[in-house]
């Protein structure tokens, strides 16, 4: 096991912040991983040319390939810092989007453009003296580098068994298991230890009928679940991020409060509880301040449902409403990608 913590970076286009902060809130769960962003990492009136240029000293680069970030200046500079060093086809994770690049017509375009970008500036240039470009020539000099580079990255990357969009993060999780990163209890499916006893306890494979007194069990253990991935992830935030406080507040052992702060400015609440109102027991979450008095007001509800003898939990109430069989830390991502990160 590696003392220390796999650094990655997650370059991406800012027009797929969505799709990246799913992506790291996936990641951020896992303790044996920093993950650096550049719109949270860069000092405010700090030099992104700088910090770019620190992207060769990551472990691993998480590249978010879209239309977008193919034809984005930024961030095939970020490509270029990888591609210095040698053995970089190691040391990225293309997560694509643009499922297009596989074709050698779409690669062959996204050449052209570069060249048409280049040529557009370079005549645009034509007619000023040397003593007043600036840094105009070096904007120049990198186009020219994006141009007569991209060819070989799209078809590097392109070459590559790259997962499904969908299945990414669990790809980078194995990969970091078997470079000695991380193992099974520093990954994000760290809750799952008790879940599986528990299952082991009942029995998965005659598919005898689970009694009430399970499913409370079950349902007490993932809201204890959950609450301590909260807890590590607020912890994370903070280490990573100076900017972002969390409080947390054990009321009692069915309802937690959680505060987040940009700058020491409150920015957002949260209200995990259980609550049995619709007759089960029901995991609840509200972002409403004034329900956290002793009545709720729920934004979001996961209750426990089997199926071929397992438990799992299911939404009912979120806004993504998926209907997909959910595991602790699935509630805990559906949690913090809708109701905490639009707020970071």
């Amino acid at each position: 096991m590696k003392a220390t913590k796999a650094e990655l970076f997650l370059s991406y286009c800012w027009a797929d912040e969505q799709k990246a902060n799913e992506i790291a809130a996936r990641l951020q769960q896992i303790s044996s991983i920093n993950l650096h962003q550049d719109k949270l990492d860069i000092k405010k009136w700090g030099s992104i040319k700088e910090y770019m240029q620190s992207i060769s000293h990551m472990d691993y680069t998480i590249l978010l390939i879209s239309d977008a970030y193919l034809k984005s200046v930024n961030c095939m500079y970020e490509v270029l810092e990888v591609m210095r060093d040698r053995k970089y086809k190691d040391k990225i994770f293309p997560a694509i989007i643009n499922t297009g690049i596989y074709k050698p017509a779409i690669r062959a375009s996204y050449v052209k453009h570069w060249q048409q970008e280049c040529e557009s500036l370079e005549q645009t240039l034509q007619g000023i003296h040397y003593q007043n470009l600036g840094k105009l020539g070096e904007n120049l000099k990198q186009m020219k580098d994006i141009s007569s580079n991209i060819a070989n990255f799209l078809d590097l990357i392109s070459d590559m068994n790259n997962p499904s969009i969908n299945d990414v993060c669990s790809a980078i999780e194995q990969n970091l298991k078997e470079h000695g990163f991380i193992n099974d209890l520093q990954t994000s499916h760290t809750p799952h230890k008790i879940s599986s006893n528990f299952f082991n306890q009942i029995g998965t494979t005659e598919y005898k009928k689970i009694t009430d007194f399970e499913i409370n069990q079950f349902i007490l253990q993932a809201f204890n679940e959950i609450n301590e991935i909260m807890i590590d992830l607020c912890k994370q935030l903070e280490n990573q991020y100076p900017a972002y406080q969390a409080t947390i507040e054990k009321i009692d052992s069915r309802n937690y409060f959680y505060q987040f702060y940009n700058q020491g400015n409150l920015i957002k609440n949260l209200k995990l509880f259980l609550d049995n109102s619709f007759g089960t027991m029901n995991i609840g979450l509200s972002n409403d301040l004034h329900s956290f008095g002793n009545s709720h007001s729920w934004n979001a509800m996961y209750t426990v449902k089997s199926s071929n003898g397992q438990l799992f939990l299911l939404s009912t109430l979120s806004y993504n409403n998926s209907q997909e069989m959910m595991t602790s830390e699935d509630v805990v991502k559906d949690i913090w990608t809708t109701y905490i990160t639009p707020y970071l």
